[in-house]
């Protein structure tokens, strides 16, 4: 026969392991989760769970305008990320464009971090190219890395080299084993892709983005 004590143990032990369960899980309620195919995509063959941290990474490109649009919500985002979230942008490399500077902003993202410009480089380079104008060739993006202290000349022969070249292929190779087909895509862990809906624009993606880390946080616990 079971005592009231064991009883009262036993009862208090699964209370508490449904307390955990239910902490860990994402928003359960059905009317707001976010829908597989339409807020997010599994990736094919996606990446293995690594490290304590869940991996998020946004594909942007300079020369998007709903990602220069978006970058404010993002920025307010990532100011307020949990310690258990590691995040980092990838350069969209779509090819040769001379309208969105695919690969050439991209390399100019690689040359920055080669060259090691500080500053607030993401929302100062979507201002000059949406709301001052400054960027209406490809040709032009080498002058306005001036105003992060970089000689033009210097940063086109960066932007040139096969350290940058190099960095931009991976990303384009990244992006294509991603399945990503538009800016902005934010990735989680290398398994989902979530992109922005029209009907819930960035604060939807954003909301889809954390309900994918709730997803995926119990997976990294106990890794390092």
């Amino acid at each position: 026969m079971t005592s009231h004590r064991s009883t009262a143990w036993i009862a208090a032990l699964v209370l508490a392991m449904l307390a955990a369960l239910l902490l860990a899980a994402p928003p359960a309620d059905a009317a707001t989760a976010p829908v597989e195919g339409t807020d997010y995509f599994l990736i094919d063959n996606p990446a293995p769970v690594r490290g304590a941290k869940v991996e998020v990474v946004e594909v942007f490109g300079y020369g998007c305008p709903i990602c220069a649009r978006f970058q404010p919500f993002l920025d307010a985002w990532e100011k307020k990320l949990p310690r258990d979230v590691d995040f980092s942008y990838l350069p969209a490399a779509f090819g040769p464009d001379p309208d969105h500077c695919w690969d050439d902003f991209a390399r100019a993202y690689y040359a920055a971090r080669t060259m090691g410009l500080k500053g607030n480089i993401h929302d100062r380079i979507y201002k000059a190219k949406f709301e001052q104008g400054r960027i209406e060739t490809c040709d032009a993006i080498p002058a306005v890395f001036a105003d992060f202290g970089a000689d033009p000349g210097d940063f086109a022969s960066t932007m040139r080299s096969f350290p940058v070249t190099a960095a931009v292929s991976r990303a384009h190779d990244q992006a294509l084993r991603w399945g990503v087909d538009g800016t902005p895509s934010i990735v989680v862990d290398g398994k989902y892709r979530a992109g922005m809906t029209r009907s819930g624009g960035p604060e939807g993606l954003l909301r889809t983005v954390d309900w994918l880390i709730a997803k995926q946080r119990p997976l990294h616990r106990g890794k390092r």
